[in-house]
């Protein structure tokens, strides 16, 4: 219901079924979206409570709508801050755990930044090869976990001149119908990425009552 007043149905849908569809990195499955949306799930029945709005006919059902909304669309589309906005302006949401350090398939290097990179990184030329999927691009080879991880304190040795796929976790940029843009990269155990959904959906949830409330 709540999710109906955000969005036409037919549209979440459509949308819905091609963010489940996994990529060619295997990002983004089925079973990590549910993980994911049951993980926030569990923190935002704590943050908005169903029982205040029982009356106005709100149920537990809307909770898992609104994060499914919030797991594809981004919120500028409404008016509200990108995906970037969020997680820049959160950054305290990361708890420094080295997950995605430690799982990462492989660090993308775009080749406009790559020069930079060795510049202040000399000593890893070697280490770096084309990219799988995409070779006008690069890489870092044997990376997993991610040899600039200190695995005592779980920061990255290369902080300063890292590249800009982990300046910009849990963010991923992806070309869509010939634009950029900035989608979640799903990690069910990741706090950062929890949180960032978590954001959206008091966001959307609050804006879904207001126009509730509106129309009675």
């Amino acid at each position: 219901m709540l999710r109906d007043l955000l969005i036409d149905k037919e549209l979440f849908e459509t949308l819905r079924e091609k963010s489940l569809e996994s990529d060619e990195g295997g990002m983004n499955t089925t079973e990590e979206v549910e993980l994911l949306e049951k993980a926030v799930f569990n923190r935002l029945k704590k943050k908005r409570s169903v029982k205040k709005y029982k009356k106005l006919g709100v149920s537990k059902g809307d909770l898992k709508e609104i994060i499914q909304l919030a797991d594809i669309i981004s919120l500028d589309a409404m008016g509200g801050p990108s995906n970037y906005e969020l997680a820049k302006e959160h950054q305290e949401w990361c708890l420094i755990c080295g997950r995605c350090c430690k799982e990462s398939e492989s660090i993308f290097i775009h080749k406009d930044e790559l020069n930079l990179l060795l510049t202040f990184n000399p000593e890893l030329e070697n280490g770096i090869i084309h990219n799988k999927l995409y070779p006008e691009h690069f890489e870092l080879k044997d990376i997993r976990p991610c040899k600039f991880m200190d695995k005592e304190t779980h920061k990255c040795e290369i902080y300063d001149s890292r590249p800009q796929v982990c300046r910009s976790y849990p963010l991923v940029l992806i070309e869509s119908n010939g634009k950029a843009k900035n989608i979640i990269n799903i990690r069910y155990k990741c706090n950062y990425t929890i949180n960032l959904i978590l954001e959206k959906s008091m966001i959307l949830f609050d804006e879904a009552i207001r126009r509730l409330e509106e129309k009675r």
